[in-house]
C-alpha cells in the first residue's frame, strides 16, 4: 500500500496516524473539512505538522459532497482507506440531525 486516504486528518486519531503512515514511507491524503466545532486552530497546526513531509496532501471539503468524493477516488486511486472523519457532538445532533446523515 503506497497511496492512502484518511479523512479526519486533522482530527487527533486521523493526525497521529498520517504521521505514522508518513515515517513509514507511505503517500497520505488528508480529506478535512476543518469544521469549526472544535478549535479550527488546533486543527491548523496539525495539518502544518503533516504538510512539512512532501508525501502528505491535504484535501478541504464535506464529504458528504458526494460528486467531490467520488472525483477524489476517481482521481487518486488510493491503495487504501481509514475512515475517521465525524460529526462531533451528540447534543448538536439533536437540533441539527441532517448534519449526521
Amino acid at each position: 500500500m503506497r497511496k492512502i486516504l484518511i479523512t479526519g486528518a486533522a482530527g487527533f486519531i486521523g493526525h497521529g496516524l498520517a504521521l505514522r503512515l508518513l515515517a513509514e514511507g507511505r503517500d497520505v491524503i488528508g480529506l478535512d473539512n476543518l469544521n469549526e466545532y472544535y478549535d479550527p486552530q488546533l486543527k491548523q497546526d496539525r495539518l502544518s505538522q503533516l504538510q512539512a513531509h512532501d508525501r502528505f496532501r491535504h484535501v478541504q471539503f464535506d464529504m458528504a459532497e458526494r460528486d467531490r468524493t467520488a472525483d477524489l477516488f476517481v482521481a487518486e486511486q488510493f491503495d487504501a482507506v481509514v475512515n475517521l472523519a465525524a460529526q462531533a457532538g451528540v447534543r448538536y445532533s439533536l437540533v441539527n440531525p441532517h448534519a449526521y446523515v
